[in-house]
């Protein structure tokens, strides 16, 4: 099956371009994610698979320090941050470094049940104290479960999770959670934007 290994011989143009998805959730979701991200200031970062950093630019306007985390590094590599390679479960291989924030967006779909409970778990080991990890889930609901099953259809493989399940990957005190809920134009669930303090 193809995943997100697919996007190696894509052009920034195909990889954002605009279908009927984008009309429907990611468009309607931007208008939570881009304010979201927009209130993030001179924080040191770590965004993990941030493609052509679409949200990146964003945190880098904000006088942010921000270094990127992606299977495919040559996908961002004119966003003019450093951007080291690898799988999202390999950051405690690859990362030294603590961070105030730990951040990505529609990238978790690409990853299964163990691979997200150790990019969860290993994200929140990389915070500093108060730090904040950040991610958005599909959700196994609404317009994101038949996402992923279209996806699944054209050879792609991705996943979706519910709350409960999400909740029982993540070993904080859950008053150290916040979920914001993206929905459809139409009001649909299909993801979740989740916020875990430590």
């Amino acid at each position: 099956m193809k995943a997100y290994n697919r996007y190696r011989n894509y052009s920034e143009k195909k990889y954002n371009r605009k279908c009927i998805s984008y009309f429907f959730m990611k468009r309607q979701a931007d208008r939570v994610l881009i304010p979201y991200v927009k209130k993030v200031k001179k924080k040191k970062i770590l965004e993990v698979g941030l493609g052509y950093g679409y949200y990146t630019k964003y945190l880098v306007e904000n006088q942010n320090i921000v270094k990127g985390f992606d299977i495919n590094p040559e996908l961002g590599k004119d966003i003019g941050i450093e951007i080291l390679e690898g799988q999202a479960n390999q950051l405690r291989e690859k990362i030294k470094e603590e961070y105030d924030c730990i951040m990505s967006f529609f990238m978790t779909e690409y990853l299964n049940n163990r691979e997200m409970a150790q990019f969860i778990e290993q994200g929140i080991q990389l915070l500093l104290p108060g730090g904040i990890f950040v991610t958005t889930f599909i959700l196994n609901k609404g317009l994101g479960w038949l996402y992923v099953i279209l996806a699944r259809v054209k050879g792609i493989k991705k996943y979706c999770y519910s709350v409960e399940e999400i909740e029982q990957m993540i070993n904080v005190d859950e008053n150290k959670i916040k979920i914001i809920h993206l929905n459809t134009i139409l009001g649909i669930p299909f993801a979740i934007l989740m916020e875990i303090q430590v």
